[in-house]
């Protein structure tokens, strides 16, 4: 067995010795992207829920209506109903507790059947925005509706409401508004249709782009934000051997330092490929990914993982102490998260960002990855970016290999 093979295999073994220091690698992101996961919803993107206090003082089948309207659909989902009375619809008001307050003034029904003027009131909380201005929204919609239905139906609402307030209607009052009703709509069909706007379909070229789910658009960043945290720790492992010394007794040797420098590097593949198998296997199980990707995203992370550990390692080669390398090292990792893409997807960031973030090493190797993954681009994008990172860490490896002379000696 080799000098090299030695090092690997001691540097391995002595990762699995600190369990907690290993998962530490993947507990991290897995939470991050599980959280994010659950803010959002399954739909991916994050809804907004609020409460609507609702004061009903005319109780009649009209108001039930209007009321229901916030009871189904989609604003069902963004609202929670809760049935107030005036003094408790303000006291949860003065308090924020709600994001609007419906209310609805007695003899609602009878003054729009009578084709009176009639009030319903909105009160919005001042603190929030788009809540308010979305039931703001839906109660006007509501309001137009209303009064196109009394100007084209006025006489035959008046007779569904005595029968839904269970008086008699004769056969020959129930025939008339039918007959009524049938009248004013072949009216309005005569001056509907056909639509003096004709709407002509064109048939776009290119190819409709499929809805992605969030945690699909998280899972390259969740493995990066991996990468990020493994190869920080492994580069410090080297302060952590001359600590213990095995630097300095390398130095009797020649070759010495170099077969441990590609010793670690094996070991730090060993690492990232455990995290691509791991995360790889949940996006398997969760996000439905082909075995056939999970191979070229393990030969990836592994190119990846070479790029972000050789510049860890030279920064830690240039701090004077293992303290002030582990402060500028875990200084980097959250900056180049937050810009590399890995807290959000690229196309969910501010220009100015993805600009800065494109450049670095992670936000590179991530944007090219997810050219692939994410936008199903072909193999071959991915060829380039390859190229520039295997010449990456090329450079580093000579840079980084005439530095451990010094660090070892110092």
């Amino acid at each position: 067995m080799s000098f090299t093979q030695t090092v690997a295999r001691y540097s391995i073994k002595k990762l699995f010795s600190e369990k907690w220091y290993l998962l530490m690698f993947l507990a991290i992101p897995l939470m991050m992207g599980g959280l994010f996961s659950l803010i959002s919803g399954p739909s991916g993107q994050p809804k907004p829920v609020g409460t609507l206090l609702i004061t009903d003082n005319d109780d009649s089948t009209l108001s039930q209506l209007l009321v229901n309207g916030f009871k189904q659909g989609p604003m069902a989902e963004m609202f929670i109903s809760k049935n107030v009375t005036s003094v408790q619809g303000e006291e949860i008001m003065t308090k924020g507790g709600a994001s609007v307050w419906l209310q609805i003034e007695a003899g609602f029904a009878q003054n729009y059947l009578d084709e009176k003027p009639t009030r319903v009131k909105l009160v919005k909380n001042p603190s929030q925005n788009i809540l308010p201005e979305i039931a703001e929204t839906a109660v006007d919609l509501m309001a137009d509706g209303g009064h196109y239905l009394q100007v084209l139906f006025a006489k035959e609402l008046k007779q569904f409401n005595d029968l839904f307030n269970g008086e008699e209607i004769s056969d020959i009052e129930m025939t008339a508004m039918s007959l009524q009703i049938k009248h004013t709509m072949e009216n309005l069909e005569q001056q509907l249709f056909p639509p003096q706007i004709k709407a002509i379909k064109h048939e776009e070229k290119e190819q409709q782009k499929t809805s992605k789910s969030f945690m699909l658009l998280m899972f390259p960043g969740i493995l990066f934000m991996s990468l990020l945290f493994s190869s920080q720790g492994m580069a410090l492992e080297f302060w952590k051997d001359k600590s213990q010394g095995i630097s300095s007794r390398l130095m009797t040797s020649p070759s010495a330092l170099s077969h441990y420098l590609n010793g670690k590097i094996l070991a730090s593949l060993f690492v990232y490929v455990l995290i691509a198998l791991v995360i790889g296997i949940l996006g398997l199980t969760l996000l439905k990914i082909s075995l056939s990707k999970l191979i070229i995203i393990v030969g990836w992370l592994m190119l990846s993982g070479l790029v972000l550990g050789s510049m860890m390692l030279f920064v830690c080669l240039l701090m004077p102490t293992e303290k002030s390398a582990s402060v500028m090292t875990a200084t980097m990792v959250f900056p180049l998260m937050m810009l590399g893409g890995s807290f959000f997807p690229f196309d969910a960031m501010p220009k100015w960002m993805v600009a800065i973030g494109q450049y670095l090493p992670n936000g590179y190797m991530l944007q090219s990855f997810n050219q692939w993954f994410i936008h199903d681009k072909p193999l071959s994008v991915l060829t380039t970016p390859a190229i520039i990172a295997l010449v990456f860490i090329a450079i580093f490896w000579f840079i980084n290999k005439s530095l451990l002379p010094q660090f070892a000696r110092t």
